[in-house]
């Protein structure tokens, strides 16, 4: 019997929604306890979705499905190359793409093959998005591909000329994705003719596009991270950080959240563009941010994952997992009062709350955003001092001076002879 939390919404997609939002209504508040871990047995550059209950994540085995509420393995499907993007599952079907060059459809209850695609000429890195009756994928052969879920074969194709390892985001009637030669495309839905494009430039687009507010928000490896108009490609703002920009933005409240490689997560006004606050984590974020009750979390190349306050960027929970060169996170997911979250070296970890639900209070002092371009020293968030440690996890102990050995001894024999003297005169 599957355990899972009551009323828990599904995390179903990379970023969870079709629109790559990265936000959920499920509410998981630090300070966070281990709930349980699992161990793959496998590498992986994959990230969890959960639905229904189940846990979903690849690896360079194949796919793995868990139990949410235990972390007990259900099933495992064998592909023939490493499992690098993240699952869509939508009416009980998974759909992912493999290195092998093969895109499948797999029953999400039992893990049997429902049908495959093999005809692209190169693997998987992009995750699809599943809307209606069509998966919706890049490949780095170039081409992106709309298929039929019901069948797997293309019901259009649109061929870009690079990789495509950026994840489409849909929404009404529009797929919006990146490719390795700087390009932002926006495709017809229904039958592949291209909207627009933009080109960024020198940089690759890794990073995959967020729809919020008539805009187009994502990350270049230009070290910037751009807003476009979805209805014409204008620039509505560009906003340069210290490193690439692998991570994909989430949003919440007008406000983008996105990481970079110079190991600063960013909060940006989507309408203006300027910054809100900034926090170092001290080493590379390719990870994407997961949103819930006004909480950020994140993973750095530290190998934590961090919790913020995502109105003033203050730290309020982190914890390692891990002191081995791919203990570091991929992005994490939320479903129900949980925090799920995958490390590279393919350990599964999940976190729940350990104390009653309350709304994460606003920030009271006032903001100061600083020009969009940053040419000018802006304040950084620095971790805080009563930052909660999970206690299950590996964490390094703080150090501090130790007292020298047998002080308290010697000061009393001291105090007994001074005594004795003063006896004897």
């Amino acid at each position: 019997m599957l355990i899972s939390p009551v009323l828990a919404e599904d995390w179903s997609m990379f970023k969870k929604d079709a629109s790559h939002s990265g936000f959920t209504t499920d509410a998981v508040s630090p300070p966070l306890t281990l709930k349980w871990t699992s161990n793959l047995g496998s590498d992986s550059d994959s990230s969890p979705v959960v639905v229904d209950g189940v846990l979903y994540i690849g690896s360079n085995y194949g796919v793995h499905a868990l139990d949410a509420g235990s972390g007990r393995e259900l099933w495992t499907y064998r592909t023939n190359g490493f499992v690098k993007s993240v699952p869509s599952v939508a009416g009980g079907v998974l759909y992912i793409g493999a290195d092998d060059r093969r895109f499948y459809a797999i029953d999400a209850k039992n893990g049997s093959l429902i049908w495959v695609y093999e005809n692209a000429t190169d693997g998987y890195l992009s995750s699809a998005a599943v809307v209606g009756n069509r998966a919706y994928v890049g490949s780095k052969d170039g081409t992106f591909y709309a298929l039929d879920v019901q069948t797997g074969e293309p019901v259009w194709t649109s061929l870009t000329g690079r990789n495509i390892e950026s994840s489409p985001a849909v929404q009404e009637g529009i797929v919006y994705f990146g490719n390795d030669n700087g390009l932002i495309t926006a495709l017809d839905a229904g039958n592949g003719n291209e909207k627009w494009r933009y080109d960024t430039g020198i940089g690759m687009i890794k990073s995959s596009p967020l729809v919020t507010n008539g805009l187009v928000v994502t990350g270049s490896t230009d070290s910037s991270i751009y807003a476009l108009a979805v209805n014409n490609s204008v620039l509505k703002w560009e906003y340069s950080t210290g490193g690439n920009v692998e991570s994909s933005p989430s949003v919440v409240d007008s406000i983008v959240y996105a990481g970079s490689n110079d190991g600063n997560l960013y909060a940006i006004d989507s309408t203006t563009g300027k910054l809100r606050w900034k926090y170092n984590a001290g080493n590379f974020i390719d990870s994407s941010p997961a949103i819930s009750n006004d909480i950020v979390y994140f993973g750095s190349g530290s190998n934590l994952i961090y919790a913020l306050d995502a109105n003033s960027g203050r730290l309020l929970w982190r914890n390692s997992t891990g002191q081995n060169e791919k203990d570091y996170i991929t992005s994490p997911a939320v479903s129900g009062n949980t925090l799920y979250a995958v490390t590279h070296s393919g350990v599964v970890y999940a976190y729940s709350s350990s104390a009653q639900v309350t709304s994460t209070p606003a920030a009271t002092s006032a903001v100061v955003s600083p020009t969009v371009k940053e040419t000018a020293a802006v304040p950084v968030i620095t971790p805080s001092p009563t930052v909660t440690v999970t206690p299950t996890a590996t964490v390094i102990p703080p150090t501090g001076t130790p007292k020298a050995s047998g002080f308290e001894y010697t000061a009393l024999i001291l105090l007994v002879t001074v005594l004795i003297r003063k006896r004897l005169s």
